[in-house]
């Protein structure tokens, strides 16, 4: 791969089919070539959803789809009637809808998401679980990108704040510019700084938000009101607060009772993973399970709901998962069972003390 996609490559990543040198090679050139990784990741997305259909109006998008759906199942047909087929249907099949996924995504605005000359486009870098990235942008802000985490971000930063928007983990080391703040847009709130260091944890599907400050001050700003105690039963609801934020100290926003509270930190433990650390303090099994997911890539399942609550503590680095569960193993509280595909943790858990 040079200066243009290899798509074939791309239909073979997109359908597991690719091997290790190949994943390898793409990653590469997606690294030499980031303007690119928005298209990548929206070819990712779009494959990831099943019957997936176009939403947009125009009606040569619709038939365009339609006619590829219609030449992917003649095609399997046809397949079926081979004796020694070149390849087998499901293969096929994965090259027909990555190449209706090309060309759909073509007729709906290819030229703005690989255009770099735009400025307003926004670029995205997309961590699967298992992968962790670290991003310069424009202003100089140097962003680390944990796993299972999406970060986006323009090319140029205009206007009068720097926007980017998070799901996910990251650390960000801000470049000071008072005159042009930074904003971290969440799904349930922001984060504002003009020039410091903190990391947010905020991932899709989990109970809690988190904001750990390192260095400098942080304003931390939910999207729905905080809960706070009414000075009589016929007070007004509460407005939204600003959470002011200094080092070793952490917000967390809790979404099931959608509050949020300040508690003291050790920020140098919040960012441990910048240097392929992990660290659990007391953690909750249940999150130590999602963690380990995130990390290694390999899905992570509890054999008892009573385990979820058992707290863990531990630090682990550069440490294959095997190495790891053995570790966590050795308390005695878990057994764990590790096959290629999954890991299932065991034991008595906090039932045996």
């Amino acid at each position: 791969m040079h200066d243009s996609i290899d798509w074939t490559l791309v239909g073979r990543v997109l359908a597991n089919e690719a091997t290790d040198e190949e994943r390898q090679q793409l990653a590469r050139w997606l690294a030499a070539h980031p303007e690119q990784q928005p298209v990548i990741h929206q070819l990712y997305q779009f494959w990831q959803t099943p019957n997936a259909t176009p939403s947009a109006d125009r009606t040569e998008v619709a038939a365009a789809y339609e006619r590829l759906q219609q030449r992917i199942e003649a095609e399997e047909a046809l397949s079926a009637q081979r004796v020694r087929p070149l390849w087998p249907s499901r293969s096929w099949l994965s090259w027909a809808a990555a190449a209706a996924v090309i060309l759909l995504l073509g007729f709906l605005g290819w030229t703005r998401l690989t255009n770099p000359a735009s400025t307003t486009a926004l670029l995205e870098q997309a961590n699967p679980k298992g992968t962790r990235s670290q991003i310069r942008l424009a202003d100089g802000t140097t962003v680390w990108l944990n796993a299972d985490s999406h970060l986006r971000y323009p090319k140029s930063f205009t206007g009068n704040l720097r926007e980017v928007s998070l799901e996910g983990e990251a650390f960000f080391r801000v470049a000071h510019n008072p005159n042009q703040p930074f904003v971290v847009r969440l799904a349930t709130g922001s984060v504002r700084v003009l020039g410091t260091s903190f990391n947010i944890r905020a991932y899709p599907g989990d109970s809690t938000v988190e904001t750990s400050v390192v260095t400098g001050r942080v304003a931390f700003v939910p999207n729905k009101p905080v809960r706070r105690p009414r000075t009589s039963p016929g007070a007004a609801p509460p407005t939204p607060d600003t959470l002011f934020l200094t080092p070793n100290l952490k917000a967390i926003q809790s979404l099931t009772r959608q509050s949020v509270a300040t508690q003291p930190t050790v920020a140098t433990n919040q960012i441990a993973w910048t240097e392929s650390k992990l660290v659990f303090r007391n953690t909750p099994m249940g999150e130590v399970a999602k963690t380990l997911e995130r990390w290694y890539g390999t899905p992570v399942t509890l054999e008892r709901e009573s385990l979820r609550q058992c707290p863990l503590t531990g630090t682990f680095q550069n440490q294959s998962l095997q190495e790891v569960m053995t570790l966590i193993s050795m308390t005695n509280r878990f057994q764990y069972e590790l096959t290629p595909s999954q890991v299932t943790i065991k034991g008595p858990g906090c039932d045996s003390e």
